[in-house]
């Protein structure tokens, strides 16, 4: 259309050139992707400023999936791209949100982006009904399309990773929507790794469900918490949050269902921070319908975990052990108490103090003894030093790994601080050289090691 004096505003349809109808399809295409990156590069910049309202940040990049998909809408034949563009960087927005939770805390995180072709020997799955195996492609996971013979599902459980607390935040970005109104996508929290027990979340385009479950062989049991109408679409972020009794399911950070647990009925502790998701398929006898896909998923610790970072402490408070003479390893029974709890070390004997290591790394060690004197003492009984003993398993053999130094006085006592590189699996423990005969005693005995590596 033409103004009334016939000239042709800047940009409107001519019928021919640079104006046509055939151009409006590019326009459209590049102004909605001009939208996604907006929002998406705001939400990053959000969320990464250091100095910025955490809450605000938060909002920020959640509402990017939104805003991204909102952007896109007018573009009718690039929908299918669009959605692809709006998960991916849901994905990536929820993976740098666990991050910050996980570093405020102190604690863990998991990321997930499926970018492989299998699912892989760090999940175990557990299947309920005549459905085919999940299948891992284009970066997204879910029910295999064919195969599927009636309604079922399955559930997959990362047994190589937990949190270190109960408290714990479990996210998914919905991937996609293949007709997801019967059929929901699920998010697993506080499981046990054989998933004898868990708690749930399940999300469909018009629900979402909260509540636990058991199994026992091939049966589950569920507990319904909560079930409240919430409307959910390809690239929005699930997430199920576990903080001491009190459940909640939110999308994209706003909360659409909570429970209380208060008499804990599902399990809470140590052998409970296990975490996956599942995938359903739901057939009616006249239609079917598939969960959403998922295009990533995290974990991570809402709560400071008791003890962070890697080492141990153990002492000898009221022990006393003949030492003899020699360069030797220390004797059964020295060392009785653990002064805190270790730290991804397991204990192999704590009498002995052989420590083994599940990082790789440098680690640095102190090792220091005392000696006993007799009420007829005038002199020390022995030279003595402080060695650091080695072994690559828990099957031996022993090395003497570092000698410490020795001035060659006789002397009461001995200590030292090693810095060692340890493969992990590798097994250390404390050691001496006592030129004669002694009694190694506490208090002021200890064995100590902390990974330094970074």
């Amino acid at each position: 259309m033409t103004s009334p004096d016939k000239s042709v505003p800047a940009g409107a349809y001519t019928g021919t050139g640079g104006g046509n109808i055939s151009a409006l399809q590019a326009v459209t295409v590049a102004s909605a992707q001009a939208s996604v990156v907006s929002s998406v590069t705001n939400a990053y910049a959000g969320a990464s400023s250091g100095g910025g309202s955490m809450n605000a940040a938060t909002q920020n990049a959640l509402n990017a999936a939104t805003n991204a998909q909102s952007g896109a809408s007018t573009a009718n034949s690039t929908a299918g791209a669009a959605q692809g563009s709006t998960a991916a960087n849901s994905t990536a927005i929820s993976g740098l949100l666990a991050g910050q939770k996980a570093q405020a805390n102190g604690g863990s995180v998991f990321t997930d982006s499926f970018n492989r072709s299998t699912l892989g020997p760090d999940y175990q799955t557990f299947k309920n009904g005549p459905v085919a195996d999940l299948v891992v492609a284009n970066g997204e996971v879910g029910l295999n399309q064919n195969g599927d013979q009636n309604t079922g599902y399955v559930l997959a459980v990362n047994t190589a990773h937990t949190t270190q607390t109960d408290d714990q935040a479990i996210s998914a970005v919905m991937g996609t929507d293949r007709n997801s109104d019967l059929a929901g996508a699920v998010l697993i929290a506080r499981a046990a790794s054989d998933l004898s027990t868990f708690v749930f979340a399940t999300v469909t385009r018009s629900q979402v469900s909260l509540g636990c479950g058991t199994r026992s062989g091939s049966n589950f049991t569920y507990a319904n918490w909560a079930a409240v109408p919430a409307s959910v679409h390809t690239g929005d972020t699930v997430t199920l949050d576990c903080v001491g009794t009190t459940y909640q399911v939110l999308v994209n950070g706003a909360s659409v269902a909570s429970a209380n647990d208060i008499q804990k009925v599902s399990p809470v502790g140590q052998a409970n921070r296990c975490f996956g998701f599942g995938s359903q398929y739901s057939w009616t006898g006249l239609r079917w319908s598939f969960s959403f896909n998922l295009v990533g998923l995290t974990a991570a610790d809402l709560a400071a975990p008791t003890v962070s970072g890697t080492g141990w402490s153990l002492r000898c408070l009221s022990s006393s052990v003949s030492a003899p003479s020699g360069e030797v390893r220390f004797p059964a029974k020295t060392f009785d108490t653990n002064a805190v709890p270790p730290s991804n070390v397991t204990i192999i004997d704590l009498g002995l103090g052989q420590v083994q290591v599940n990082k790789a790394g440098w680690y640095a060690i102190s090792v220091v003894y005392n000696l006993k004197a007799s009420a007829t003492d005038v002199v020390a009984a022995a030279i003595a030093g402080a060695d650091l003993w080695w072994a690559p398993s828990t099957a031996g053999p022993w090395t003497n790994l570092r000698s410490g130094y020795n001035s060659g006085a006789l002397s009461y006592s001995a200590a030292e601080t090693f810095i060692v590189y340890l493969a992990a699996g590798s097994v250390v423990c404390p050691g001496y050289f006592l030129s004669a005969n002694a009694t190694i005693i506490g208090p002021n005995t200890y064995f100590d090691g902390a990974f330094i590596s970074y």
